[in-house]
C-alpha cells in the first residue's frame, strides 16, 4: 500500500547485485547474513557510485548484545537506524516509510527489562498464557470500563514476541505484535503509564493502533506483578484502559 517496490535477498552476493541492478534508496538487512555483516555490506553499496552514498540503511540485530556491539563498532550506520528483534513488518514499514520521507519515526518500541529471560520464566509459572476471559477478571473489565468512560478496558500478558488480552471489554481478545503494544512500555518501564493524546505523543503518533484500527488515542496501563519461584516478583501484563478519543484523568481517578 507505499507503493514501493521491494526485493527479497538472502546472501550477501544477491544482495550486492539487487543493489548494483536497482539503486535502492533504503536497504534493510539483518545484522548477521549468509556469507557476511551488515557493516561490509554497508560500505560496499556506498562504493558502488554516487546513489550508494545516498542509501539509507536500516539494521536488524538479533539481541541487545550485538545491537550495542553492532552501533560500537559501525561508524557508517547510525545509531538511530539500528533494530533490535523481535520486530514486527508494521513497524519495519513504518520505519521505511519514515525514512524515505526523512522525516522522524514517531514510534517507539519498549526496550526489553533487563530481567527479561527470568520475567518470561515468571510468566509461564503463573499458567495465566493458558486461560481466555476468565469470569472474574471480565467483570472486572466491564465494571472499570463504566467506572471510568472508557471505550475499552483489558488486562494483557506480555510474551517474548507478542502481548495477549486475557480478559476485554469493548475489544476482541487478541495478539498484538510486541512493539505496537503500549502495554509493552508499561513492563520496561515497571511503572504506570498514562497516554493522554497518543497523537501529540511521539512514541505513539505513528503506531499502526493510533494510525489504524482500533484508533487508540487514550491509553492508561498499570503493571501486574506475579511471584515467581525464585522468589522475586517479576511485571508480567497489565491492566489498562483505552479510547478513541484524547482523555484527563483527575487526581480522584489516578
Amino acid at each position: 500500500k507505499d507503493k514501493l517496490t521491494v526485493k527479497v535477498c538472502e546472501d550477501v552476493d544477491s544482495i550486492l547485485e539487487a543493489c548494483s541492478q536497482s539503486n535502492p534508496s533504503l536497504v534493510v538487512l539483518k545484522q548477521s547474513i549468509s556469507g557476511g555483516n551488515a557493516v561490509d555490506i554497508c560500505l560496499k553499496i556506498r562504493e558502488m557510485g554516487e546513489w550508494g552514498e545516498d542509501t539509507l540503511f536500516l539494521v536488524v540485530a538479533k539481541n541487545h548484545d550485538d545491537l550495542e556491539m553492532g552501533r560500537a563498532e559501525s561508524n557508517i550506520i547510525p545509531k538511530e537506524s539500528w533494530l533490535v528483534e523481535p520486530v514486527s513488518v508494521a513497524y519495519i514499514r513504518t520505519r521505511v516509510r519514515m525514512s524515505l520521507l526523512r522525516a522522524p519515526c514517531k514510534w517507539v518500541r519498549a526496550s526489553i527489562p533487563a530481567n527479561e529471560e527470568a520475567r518470561l520464566v515468571a510468566l509461564k509459572e503463573s499458567c495465566m498464557m493458558d486461560v481466555n476471559q476468565p469470569e472474574g477478571l471480565k467483570r472486572i473489565t466491564r465494571v472499570a470500563r463504566q467506572l471510568f468512560d472508557v471505550g475499552a478496558a483489558c488486562f494483557t500478558l506480555l510474551a517474548k514476541d507478542y502481548v495477549k488480552l486475557i480478559s476485554a471489554e469493548g475489544l476482541d481478545c487478541i495478539n498484538i505484535p510486541r512493539d505496537e503494544a503500549m502495554c509493552a512500555h508499561v513492563v520496561s518501564d515497571q511503572d504506570f503509564t498514562l497516554v493522554a493524546d497518543a497523537l501529540e505523543d511521539d512514541r505513539f503518533a505513528d503506531n499502526p493502533l493510533v494510525q489504524g484500527a482500533p484508533y487508540l488515542r487514550f491509553y492508561a496501563g498499570m503493571p501486574i506483578w506475579s511471584k515467581a519461584k525464585d522468589g522475586q516478583s517479576y511485571i508480567i501484563g497489565s491492566f489498562c484502559l483505552l479510547d478513541q478519543k484524547p482523555r484527563e484523568f483527575n487526581t480522584e481517578q489516578l
